[in-house]
């Protein structure tokens, strides 16, 4: 995560910021975990097309509202079941993407080990939802990102 964004971050004494500063600490501590199991990315951009892979992205609506808070969303077509961040085969705002993003990888050697660890911080995720008695909302990524456009 960027040191700027921690920075504007800690600066601004919101709510909003406090859990975005716990959200980004969360991101943080599963980046270290899966860099000791350093699955391989062959950075193709096949796991951003939800709909060629097979699977649902979701996330929580803390995550999407962080997306929206700093990433401007374009307009997208849910029904492409596309990710609509992906440019020429790269995540365009890889700092924000969600948790199952940061997990899922093609390098299927750790499904076992991404799915433990998916669990375990969409739990602290969900604890974090749960402190700042914000409503726990978690969906397919495409649909509760589709509010912002």
């Amino acid at each position: 995560m960027s040191p700027a964004l921690v920075d504007i971050l800690k600066n601004d004494k919101t709510t909003d910021s406090k859990i975005y500063i716990e959200l980004v600490k969360i991101y943080q501590d599963l980046e270290k975990e899966i860099g000791k199991i350093n699955p391989e990315c062959k950075m193709c951009g096949t796991c951003c097309n939800f709909g060629k892979y097979k699977h649902v992205l979701y996330a929580s609506s803390i995550e999407t509202d962080f997306l929206e808070k700093f990433v401007d969303v374009h307009a997208f077509n849910v029904t492409d079941n596309v990710c609509p961040f992906l440019k020429d085969n790269k995540c365009s705002i890889r700092n924000f993407r969600t948790l199952g993003c940061r997990i899922f990888y093609c390098d299927s050697k750790h499904k076992d080990t991404s799915y433990g660890l998916y669990e375990r911080y969409l739990r602290k995720i969900k604890k974090l939802s749960n402190k700042y008695n914000i409503e726990w909302k978690y969906r397919p990524f495409l649909h509760q990102l589709a509010k912002f456009k």
